[in-house]
């Protein structure tokens, strides 16, 4: 009698999920492209990468832009949103969604930190295919330093918004991450877990975290954010990402740069403290810093003119050394 109990409960709670998952997927619309620009798709493994392309009659000397988002769930190039427009009135601006996110394809697939990296090296060889500046945030300005490390000659500077991987975020994947993994990726309870975890309430409570200000945080971002994490396939690479499988080390990596690096930080950042940003000094100590007070996680976005105005300065000093050598 005891197990037939157990196996009804369970049957129950997984039909509770099912008709959950259900209505949840029902309510969400497909993605558009809300960065404007011109729109392109770069196959990639049998994958479709979104991006957009922001283009200018730049000179030579000045290098593209290729923009890379956060990994978080309902990220997206929309984190750029503040950013591109300003960016493209002096350079060539790409920004793509990156596998698993945005407008990109969302396959069931084991995502890892070498994938990403792969794919970023392969956007920039392939679709910009000429050297460029790479700009990214937290996980993905990561992989930045890395890729940058490898091959200085592609990315001759780099502008990183609070990088992972030296005290926090660094690869953790084990027996815990597996288990985390099983967990997040069971078609029903998984998905029924996931849709949880992005729920309307879950997310408000995470972009108040990622914002200094939270009046910031509107219903219209909110409901970017959820049709965003709410899209087929939208808990695969976050649930590697929260199974720790996505995390690298970087501490050799900024030990090897040798091209112009900055490094921006939010004053208030609450998941990497700005305490976090004078420990990538000790790994390079010419790095410029900027640290920007009124904003949090996202200083590109909450404080987007200062931001902006730091990297367009930036960008002319590089151009210049470029131009003179």
């Amino acid at each position: 009698m005891q197990w037939r109990k157990a196996f009804l409960a369970g049957s129950a709670a997984l039909g509770a999920a099912a008709t959950f998952n259900a209505l949840v997927g029902r309510r969400t619309e497909p993605l558009e492209n809300l960065l404007g620009g011109e729109e392109g798709w770069f196959t990639w493994r049998d994958r479709r990468i979104a991006y957009t392309r922001h283009d200018v009659d730049s000179t030579p000397s000045r290098y593209p832009l290729l923009l890379v988002h956060g990994i978080y769930a309902g990220a997206s190039s929309f984190e750029w949103r503040s950013n591109v427009g300003p960016f493209a009135e002096t350079h060539t601006t790409y920004a793509m969604d990156l596998l698993g996110f945005g407008r990109s394809d969302r396959p069931d697939i084991r995502y890892s930190g070498r994938l990403y990296l792969n794919l970023i090296s392969d956007f920039a060889k392939q679709v910009v295919g000429r050297p460029c500046i790479l700009v990214a945030t937290s996980l993905s300005a990561a992989y930045a330093a890395v890729l940058g490390a490898r091959d200085p000659s592609r990315f001759p500077a780099l502008v990183l918004t609070e990088p992972t991987g030296l005290t926090r975020l660094t690869d953790q994947s084990g027996t815990g991450g597996d288990i985390a993994r099983l967990v997040i990726d069971s078609p029903v309870l998984g998905s029924a877990l996931f849709n949880s975890l992005v729920s309307r309430p879950s997310l408000r409570y995470y972009l108040e975290r990622v914002y200094a200000n939270r009046d910031l945080v509107t219903d219209e971002l909110l409901d970017i954010y959820y049709r965003s994490s709410h899209q087929p396939g939208s808990r695969f690479a976050p649930a590697a990402f929260l199974a720790e499988q996505l995390n690298i080390d970087i501490r050799s990596a900024m030990r090897r740069l040798g091209q112009p690096v900055l490094l921006t930080w939010g004053e208030q950042a609450l998941e990497l403290p700005v305490e976090d940003a004078f420990r990538f000094r000790t790994l390079k100590r010419d790095l410029e810093l900027l640290i920007i007070d009124g904003a949090a996680s996202l200083p590109h976005d909450e404080k987007a003119a200062e931001w902006n105005g730091a990297v367009a300065e930036f960008l002319a000093r590089v151009e210049a050394e470029t131009a003179a050598e």
